[in-house]
């Protein structure tokens, strides 16, 4: 058996960068050789990148600083997060950026763009300063930025819902000293980034838009998060994988939503990331039943008439058996933002989708139809309501959470 300590100096190395970071820490307390011993700031780096896939600098012993102070500590909050901002919720991304632990609030692109990538708007970062010590610092407004704290553990975000583990970020300063508000200027200039039917919006939608506007601001001081978990891709045969895709909502413009099948892939679920007053953040949105597919002419689909006609009935054949690609054809008197619309669709399945008053109230769930058009692209008829609400993929990449 060879001992460890004749080896070459590389070869060791080579050994030593396969373990996790924090058992480098604990091989260093083993014996005098190994505390002893000069590990040069390649292994620390390579060792992080297969704990965290992300590539840290060698300069300066950077990277065994980095991990020692900042990856041992806030390395567990890599990856996706949603945020809780009362009904609208959002999607938060940790990730390595510039030599620093960078946390990105993803902004949907301007309705009805959702092909369009995610916008991210930077909100804190933790790094090394001069002195190697941590500093974490809020970076809604990139000309005033200022200190923060974070902290993770179980608690209760109102009386009545459960407790759960949240990561919360705080300003160390008072509302009337943070100017959050000139990162986003005014609220002409926010709304104007958010629609390109401004000039469309009602009373009503607008001062809805307004409040939201409020409620974003004020969060900015405290705000909660809790960890989300992305589906893998599905291993059997589906109508499109599971994922993050951006949909329209008429007059509550672009939402966020969270795509997976349940009960061995057989129905499949969408739960919003992001939220407005009628359906809030982390409710249900839709739902199908796989087994409940059909294949509609081009004339039962001219109007919502002859689409209510038809009945809800489950599938003698599996739905990848049925005629494909099947016609597609927006009702004449349908309510949909999205340009343009594809001719033809994948597969299309009965399914149900949730309303309610504003406050989530008297929620129900109203007939209609899910229809994918391909890998990327699907969308959800509301026959009660006359609409067709488009959704796509979210393409970007993600910080894997550890």
């Amino acid at each position: 058996m060879v001992n460890l300590i004749f080896l070459p100096h590389e070869v060791l190395e080579e050994i030593i960068s396969l373990l996790a970071p924090r058992d480098i820490i604990s091989l260093t307390s083993t014996c005098k050789f190994f505390h002893h011993m000069k590990l040069s700031d390649k292994v620390w780096a390579l060792s992080c990148y297969r704990r965290f896939q992300i590539k840290l600098h060698t300069k300066g012993e950077f990277a065994k600083k980095f991990y020692c102070k900042v990856l041992c500590q806030y390395g567990r909050f890599l990856g996706l997060w949603n945020r809780h901002a009362d009904c609208y919720g959002g999607l938060l991304h940790i990730k390595y950026a510039d030599g620093k632990l960078c946390a990105f609030e993803l902004q949907l692109p301007k309705n009805p763009y959702i092909s369009n990538p995610l916008r991210p708007k930077i909100v804190f970062s933790i790094e090394l300063d001069e002195f190697d010590k941590i500093s974490i610092k809020c970076c809604i407004n990139p000309l005033q930025k200022h200190p923060c704290t974070l902290s993770y553990g179980k608690k209760a975000l109102t009386p009545r819902s459960p407790a759960s583990y949240y990561l919360t970020r705080e300003c160390e300063i008072s509302v009337e000293n943070s100017n959050h508000h000139d990162s986003v200027d005014d609220l002409e200039v926010w709304l104007s980034e958010q629609s390109d039917y401004l000039g469309e919006l009602s009373s009503s939608t607008r001062t809805q838009m307004i409040y939201k506007y409020m409620v974003l601001r004020q969060m900015a001081l405290k705000t909660h998060y809790s960890r989300l978990v992305l589906p893998k891709r599905c291993c059997y045969r589906v109508p499109i994988q599971p994922g993050l895709f951006k949909g329209t909502y008429s007059s509550h413009g672009l939402e966020l939503i969270l795509l997976n099948y349940e009960e061995d892939v057989n129905k499949v679920k969408a739960v919003k990331i992001s939220g407005d007053p009628n359906i809030p953040a982390g409710q249900v949105t839709f739902r199908a039943d796989l087994p409940f597919c059909m294949h509609l002419t081009e004339r039962q689909q001219t109007s919502f008439e002859n689409i209510e006609s038809i009945q809800a009935a489950s599938s003698d054949v599996e739905w990848y058996e049925l005629p494909t690609p099947q016609p597609f054809t927006v009702p004449y008197n349908c309510v949909e933002r999205y340009q343009p619309v594809p001719n033809y669709c994948k597969a299309r399945f009965h399914g149900f989708g949730q309303i309610a008053q504003e406050g989530f109230r008297e929620p129900s769930f109203v007939e209609g139809h899910w229809i994918v058009f391909n890998e990327d692209l699907f969308g959800f008829l509301w026959t009660s309501l006359h609409a067709l609400s488009m959704f796509h993929r979210v393409q970007e990449e993600f910080t894997s959470s550890t």
